[in-house]
């Protein structure tokens, strides 16, 4: 089962994608706004640590997408964020 990702998905993993909202579940039930792949002030992440407790999430995945997703969104005291044009054949993302 799928969903609609938000345009453009920058990266599609298996379970995972990051897409102009942010990280997004690729069935649909959990999204992360890219404003929330940088710790907070207390510097933890706590929705990360709340996926990685549900029951068949794809750990490495997931942190592959957060990987990507800090390569797009800078943290919130940083400069403006890279935008990333199309590759080879019209295709849109970041290698790994």
């Amino acid at each position: 089962m799928g969903h609609t990702l938000t345009e453009p998905v920058h990266w599609r993993g298996r379970q995972w994608a990051v897409t102009g909202y942010g990280i997004e579940a690729l069935d649909g039930m959990y999204h992360v706004p890219a404003a929330e792949v940088w710790p907070g002030p207390d510097g933890t992440l706590p929705w990360l640590e709340a996926l990685y407790r549900r029951y068949g999430t794809d750990r490495d995945d997931l942190n592959a997408a957060l990987k990507v997703a800090r390569r797009i969104w800078s943290p919130p005291d940083a400069p403006s964020p890279v935008t990333h044009g199309a590759g080879p054949g019209g295709a849109r993302g970041i290698d790994l």
